[in-house]
């Protein structure tokens, strides 16, 4: 048995600023290592039930947050980018009795959440999917769904929960922070959060043979920017869309194409160079 993890940083205990997001933040250290610990004390749990492997995505910033050299040697770890599945690269490798979305947050759009976004960061104000308003998790729940894989356990603050609910369904959901606004919160601390952590990957793993995948089918994918000029050139694609100012439409042929087409949005520059 093996399962799939994406983590991610804003909805990690005790992380409610910019501060701990980036390697210039003078609490990122601390913010990487209550990442990872999370992402263990998970691993370790869903190791007493059983699982054998656990393939783990490191899914914040320049997906290198995650300290490796403290994960157990049955972990396997995606890291840095381009991946043409985004923050599920790995999902694709198939048998996962299900995947596990820790220290997510809510959606760039919403009214509440500590430190809120939609993959694009500054540049998205919203991201939606066949009409529907979509955070991170809803569009990685649909790109584990095209491979069978359904999402048992998400973390994160008490606002992101309840949208990730409200968009995949009443999956296991550990909540580690309340929150106040988008950059405070009341938090727990790590040590009782990693033990609910713990409780929920053995309350998801205990309901898996019941979970359904969250499915997508035919996926119209619309982002809306803060800016014009990016909307402005990617309508200049075949097959990309401007509805007004600010907004583009992509008409995908699957959830795997949507997150090549995101991917591609939120990382091409003319300027890149390696």
């Amino acid at each position: 048995m093996r399962i799939y993890i994406s983590a991610d940083i804003e909805g990690i205990v005790g992380v409610v600023s910019r501060d701990h997001l980036m390697p210039e933040g003078f609490e990122y250290e601390n913010a990487r290592r209550w990442m990872t610990d999370t992402v263990v004390h998970a691993c370790e749990a869903a190791h007493e039930e059983g699982v054998e492997e656990v393939i783990l995505s490191d899914s914040h910033g320049n997906g290198e947050s995650v300290l490796i050299d403290r994960l157990p040697d049955y972990v396997q770890v995606v890291r840095s980018w381009p991946r043409p599945l985004m923050m599920m690269q790995g999902v694709e490798l198939g048998s996962f009795v299900g995947a596990m979305l820790l220290g997510y947050h809510a959606g760039a759009s919403h009214l509440g959440g500590v430190l809120s976004h939609t993959i694009g960061g500054t540049a998205f104000a919203e991201v939606r999917i066949n009409g529907v308003v979509m955070p991170e998790a809803g569009i990685n729940a649909a790109i584990a769904g095209h491979f069978g894989v359904p999402v048992l356990l998400a973390s994160g603050d008490n606002v992101a929960l309840e949208e990730i609910r409200e968009r995949i369904g009443d999956i296991v959901t550990v909540p580690v922070k309340q929150v106040y606004s988008t950059q405070s919160a009341i938090t727990l601390t790590p040590a009782v959060a990693h033990r609910r952590i713990r409780e929920g990957v053995k309350s998801a793993l205990a309901k898996a043979g019941s979970a359904k995948p969250f499915k997508l089918e035919n996926p119209v994918l619309e982002i809306v920017f803060r800016n014009r000029l990016p909307a402005e050139y990617l309508s200049y694609l075949k097959g990309v869309e401007r509805t007004d100012g600010y907004t583009i439409r992509y008409q995908g042929d699957d959830m795997v194409d949507v997150s090549r087409f995101i991917q591609f949005v939120v990382g091409y520059n003319s300027r890149l160079t390696f």
